[in-house]
């Protein structure tokens, strides 16, 4: 028993003198001394040394000027700071810490390994402080930094950090870096970024596409699609956005390419799948400029199907109206010798069916006394025994 006493008093004392080593050597050592220290530093001792080695590194930068040996130091202080740790203490020393760290990246200015690893550990430890200062500090840099002259390695670290880290007001900078032939060697980067900060910018991005050509509302629109982690709604409010402002360009005559019919078929098929009903005004005025198209030959077939089914998700109730109209229209053109397309004529009672409003029977009913192809008939005969009449 008294050995086990022994042994344990014996390791409390062998920790406690190599604590005490650590904090010796930092306070009466050199700078390499110090860096020494801080890497081999354990548990409260860790804190006391790391805090101490940033306050050491900011008070003497001045003195030093671009010393390696500091530089050094300041990255063994910066990188020493864990999760773990940090989450235990106070707001307020959270704040000093991100306060210093943008000091730190400011003062030491001059040394990419510095500034670079106080980015990497401000995005290990976003969940534990305070970030917002930070991140201004970030798109200040990126905004006023002259590109020919910015170290790669720093700018690409700042882009990077934003993806974790970045606002809305990150997301306007970069947006506009991905455009400028300036930037070109941070393409990459800036995309990938760029892309994951949709979420966060919504206010933005609807607004560009409201306010845009169609050439920048399909850019925005690729973008938004390449975000795996968007949720339903924003990407619905999205795609909503951009078939509505499509519309509007096609009606002012510059919209009306394959390209971008294609565009507009992707986001209205975004609207059907996850069954946004709230666009189902914008999915009928569509629809309305999907018959102009069609008949002019701008849209072909089973575009136009795609347009006339998806009606049944985005728009249910709405657009029962204008399908029965379109319908007896189809019906006047038939019964006068006139040819229409059978899927046409197919997709537009399917729908009346699969909707199943009452109000479509007679429209349904005068299909089975015409002169269409079997096919037709015994669709139309489907929808009528599916109508819902209570």
């Amino acid at each position: 028993m008294k050995r086990i006493i022994s042994l344990i008093i014996l390791g409390t004392v062998t920790f406690t003198l190599f604590a005490q080593t650590s904090k010796i050597k930092f306070i009466k050592g050199n700078l390499a001394d110090k860096t020494a220290a801080v890497r081999e530093a354990k548990g409260a001792e860790s804190e006391w040394i790391s805090e101490k080695a940033v306050a050491f590194c900011l008070e003497n930068k001045e003195a030093l000027g671009n010393d390696r040996d500091l530089d050094g130091l300041a990255v063994a202080a910066v990188l020493s700071y864990s999760p773990e740790t940090v989450k235990k203490q106070t707001d307020t020393q959270k704040q000093i810490l991100t306060d210093n760290f943008i000091s730190l990246f400011t003062e030491f200015n001059k040394s990419s390994t510095v500034q670079i690893a106080v980015i990497s550990k401000i995005v290990a430890l976003k969940d534990c402080v305070p970030t917002f200062s930070f991140t201004a500090l970030i798109n200040s840099y990126l905004k006023t930094t002259e590109i020919k002259s910015a170290d790669s390695g720093v700018f690409k670290a700042c882009i990077s950090a934003l993806e974790s880290i970045g606002n809305e007001e990150s997301f306007k900078i970069l947006y506009a870096f991905l455009y400028d032939n300036s930037y070109s060697a941070y393409k990459k980067e800036i995309e990938k970024t760029t892309i994951a900060l949709i979420p966060n910018a919504m206010e933005e991005v609807l607004k560009l596409i409201n306010s845009s050509d169609m050439k920048k509302v399909v850019a925005i629109f690729e973008l938004s699609q390449k975000n795996s982690q968007i949720s339903k709604k924003n990407l619905c409010e999205i795609a909503e956005n951009v078939l509505s402002e499509s519309i509007l360009l096609v009606e002012n005559s510059s919209g009306t390419s394959s390209e971008n019919i294609n565009v507009q078929l992707t986001a209205l098929n975004i609207l059907s799948e996850n069954n946004w009903t709230r666009a189902s005004s914008t999915a009928l005025s569509y629809f309305a400029l999907s018959k102009k198209l069609y008949e002019k030959k701008n849209m072909n077939e089973e575009q136009f199907k795609t347009v006339i089914t998806s009606l049944r998700n985005i728009s249910p109730l709405d657009a029962v109206s204008s399908l029965i109209s379109y319908l007896e229209e189809l019906n006047g053109r038939t019964e006068n010798g006139s040819a229409v397309a059978s899927e046409i004529v197919l997709a537009v009672i399917n729908t009346l069916g699969a909707i199943g409003d009452k109000a479509a029977f007679d429209s349904l009913l005068a299909v089975t006394y015409l002169n269409y192809e079997e096919s037709v008939l015994t669709a139309a005969r489907e929808a009528l025994s599916g109508l819902r009449w209570q």
